[in-house]
This record gives C-alpha cells, sequence and structure tokens, in this order.
C-alpha cells in the first residue's frame, strides 16, 4: 500500500511539473526562498526537473520490478525529496499574516506533510532488505514509526488547532460547502462552528495518537478517527470543482488545491502501515 500510494502520488505530481500549473507552483516557492529567489526566471526549467525526479521516483518505488536495490533507491529519492520540501518551512514565509502570523500556518500546511512521507519512505524502504543487512532494515523499520507517527500529530494537531481561526474557517468553506458528507452541517449551525467542530474531530484523534507511546487500544482509536478524517479529506477530489485546474482541461490535471488534497493519500497509508504494526503488546518499537 505504501508503495502504491506513494508511486500515484509521485507520479501524479510529476506529470504536473511539466504544465504551467507546475511551473506556477514552483515558482511560488522559489520566489521566496531566501537561498533561491534569483532564480524564479527558471520556475519552467525548475518545475520540469522535479518533475522527472519525481516520474523516476515514482516508477522505482511502483514498478513491479524483480530486484529490491531499485525500490530502495525510488524510497531514498522519496525520502530525499520530503526531507528537502521540509527545509522550505524554514526558507519562506509560510505563516498566515491574516492570522497574526507564527505559529498560524498558511501555504506550510501542505508541507507539514512531509514528514509523515518521510516516514513512510523509511518504513516502506526497511522491507527491501537482505540476510546481510536484515538488522540495519529492522531498526530502519523501527524508527520510522516514530517519525510517521510524529509527521500525523503535527499534521491533525496544527491545521486542526488552526480550524479555530476565521482565515482557516473561510478557507475550508468551498470544500464544505461542496461535500455530501459535510454540507448539511451548514444547515444546522454556521460555518464558524463547523470548522471548530472539524478542527475538534481532528484535535481528539491526536490525543488519541497519543496512546502510541502507553497505551494500544488508544492509539489504534486514534488511527481510526486519522483514516476517517483521510478518506474524507481525499473525497473532496471528486466533489471539491477547484481541485483541478481548468485551464488545463480539469481532470486528470490538479490544481493547487488538488496538490494539497492529493497528499492525504500517503498520509493514508501511514496509518494503515502503523495499524499493521500495532499488535497486542503495542507498536513495533514498544515491543
Amino acid at each position: 500500500m505504501a508503495r502504491l500510494f506513494l508511486a500515484v502520488m509521485f507520479l501524479w505530481f510529476g506529470v504536473m511539473n511539466f504544465t504551467a500549473v507546475g511551473t506556477d507552483i514552483t515558482g511560488g516557492w522559489i520566489g521566496g526562498h531566501a537561498l533561491f529567489s534569483g532564480l524564479v526566471d527558471q520556475a519552467g526549467s525548475a518545475a520540469k526537473t522535479l518533475g522527472l525526479y519525481q516520474i523516476i521516483a515514482g516508477v522505482l518505488v511502483g514498478a513491479p520490478i524483480p530486484s529490491g536495490s531499485f525500490r530502495r533507491i525510488g524510497f531514498a529519492m522519496i525520502g530525499l525529496y520530503a526531507f528537502g520540501a521540509l527545509t522550505v518551512l524554514f526558507t519562506n514565509p509560510v505563516w498566515s499574516q491574516a492570522a497574526g502570523g507564527f505559529p498560524a500556518i498558511g501555504s506550510g500546511q501542505g508541507l507539514l506533510k512531509y514528514l509523515a512521507i518521510l516516514g513512510l519512505s523509511l518504513w516502506g524502504g526497511s522491507f527491501e532488505n537482505s540476510r546481510m543487512f536484515a538488522q540495519r532494515h529492522t531498526d530502519m523499520r523501527m524508527w520510522s514509526q516514530p517519525v510517521m507517527w510524529l509527521g500525523l500529530v503535527l499534521v491533525l494537531g496544527w491545521i486542526g488547532a488552526m480550524k479555530f481561526t476565521a482565515v482557516e474557517a473561510a478557507g475550508i468553506a468551498p470544500l464544505v460547502e461542496t461535500s455530501p458528507v459535510l454540507a448539511w452541517l451548514l444547515t444546522l449551525m454556521p460555518l464558524q462552528t463547523v470548522s471548530n467542530l472539524i478542527g475538534m474531530v481532528e484535535l481528539i484523534t491526536v490525543v488519541g495518537l497519543i496512546g502510541y507511546w502507553f497505551s494500544n487500544t488508544l492509539f489504534r482509536m486514534g488511527l481510526v478517527l486519522a483514516i476517517a478524517t483521510f478518506v474524507v479529506t481525499l473525497s473532496f477530489l471528486v466533489t471539491f470543482p477547484g481541485s483541478w485546474a481548468g485551464d488545463q482541461g480539469g481532470f486528470p490535471a490538479l490544481g493547487q488545491a488538488g496538490h494539497f488534497l492529493l497528499k492525504d493519500l500517503p498520509l493514508l497509508a501511514v496509518c494503515l502501515a502503523l495499524l499493521s504494526e500495532t499488535g497486542r503488546e503495542g507498536t513495533m518499537r514498544r515491543r
């Protein structure tokens, strides 16, 4: 599942980087970068270079290649990409000034998801082992779990807390209004109350996830809530027209909202990976 979801996301993103949407997104990050802002005129070339990198990584991870060595390279490429994406949090203006700046996160919400993706790449790569390096890969599999866990907690906790702000409530309004799962709530309560309710569910999920360290039952409950959350957010790809780039003909051309939402696919895989590692004695790391 980790291989499939990571491959789908990276192949899709890679192809999109050869379009105007990919150039715009790459140009936005380059333009705000403390080190690379001078390269904004080469945003198109940068986007295509990243696209090629993503396509190669996606193929290496997802293709039915007999040798695990190629998959290890693919997982390593994805992990390196995720690490690089996380560094952008410290170089670009990713904070919502309308909500008072740090810690109110704005455009960096999508970047936060790469921590869990980094952990997933470590976890997926740990299965591509050999007898000679069995212990090394067992250790990598063990250490990947707290990285995945922290990634989930940061995404759900930070973005969940943002739901209590007017800026975030306005941001999710079009998603809620077009969702059959959530739109009915707007007939019962104001938008801000709906946003608060969603944020509360996400924070309750974080409380459950904290059980990773001491309660197997609580942790599994948190994972189930997280799975439900990511399934709902992924459904926005179907229900929210803004997920697709209209100037590129719509589906399957992702818009900026679609790029943000599709990252929940590997986060769903993270939940399933952690669930698979949770036995009667707890997670692999606590055994």
